[in-house]
């Protein structure tokens, strides 16, 4: 039985503009090792797990980075590869330009060298992301812009030209009955998000008090064990002295 999410575009986490609103979820079983499939192409488990890795590697070693739910990370990655598969085919169909396959080392590190180092060891995986990034920014709100004009001479800029761009994505996806392997937890189309990473590592009484991973606090996120924390962890407030 499908499950059709809301349609609601969702900033991701580190500047990746993934709509993690807009997927045709099944309840299908993904096949072993898989991630996910769509369309006939396949992202291999292994392969997001070695990104997240890395990602989550890179948030640690930077002060000004926030910590967040390592399950939350894995679900918005495996999310955003669909959305950017969409955005692939989608874009010729509509005359949108889409960026070069090809990703340089200037853009890789354009995109994420803020966070810290892209070297030989992690760099795959950043060019990796830097292929997500670029489909699901500029050319997802041109896809909405030359929608809306063609479909009612109306231009759309800005939000307005996003939104219709997510709406175009969400229905593509949703007709190709895309398989999520059930590792990245239950989505809630309510809420638009994942409930957590329960076959990997299991969900801590802080994750389950908040009964969905998106809605922790910063000061919950901090409290979970380090296995499933993508980044380092706030220091507590200090507390005012007694009597000073």
């Amino acid at each position: 039985m499908r499950r059709r999410p809301s349609l609601v575009p969702v900033a991701a986490v580190a500047a990746v503009a993934l709509l993690t609103a807009g997927c045709g979820i099944t309840d299908n079983a993904a096949k072993p090792g898989l991630a996910a499939e769509v369309d006939g192409q396949t992202l291999q488990l292994d392969k997001v797990d070695r990104v997240v890795a890395d990602y989550c590697t890179l948030r640690a070693s930077n002060p000004e980075a926030p910590a967040a739910p390592t399950a939350l990370i894995r679900a918005q990655f495996v999310i955003g590869w669909t959305q950017a598969v969409a955005v692939d085919t989608l874009g010729p169909e509509h005359g949108v330009a889409l960026p070069q396959a090809e990703i340089d080392r200037l853009a890789v590190d354009q995109a994420w060298g803020r966070l810290g180092t892209i070297d030989d060891e992690n760099y795959d995986s950043f060019v990796w992301l830097t292929w997500i990034q670029q489909r699901l920014t500029t050319p997802v709100a041109e896809l909405g812009s030359k929608l809306a004009l063609a479909e009612s001479g109306q231009q759309l800029t800005g939000d307005a030209a996003t939104n219709r761009g997510v709406d175009a994505v969400t229905e593509w996806l949703d007709d190709q009955d895309v398989d999520i392997n059930p590792v990245f937890g239950a989505y809630d189309a309510t809420t638009v998000s994942f409930s957590g990473d329960p076959l990997s590592i299991p969900v801590s009484a802080e994750a389950r008090a908040a009964q969905k991973t998106a809605e922790l606090t910063p000061e919950q996120i901090a409290k979970l064990p380090a296995g499933q924390l993508c980044g380092k962890a706030a220091a507590p407030a200090p507390t005012a002295p007694v009597g000073g």
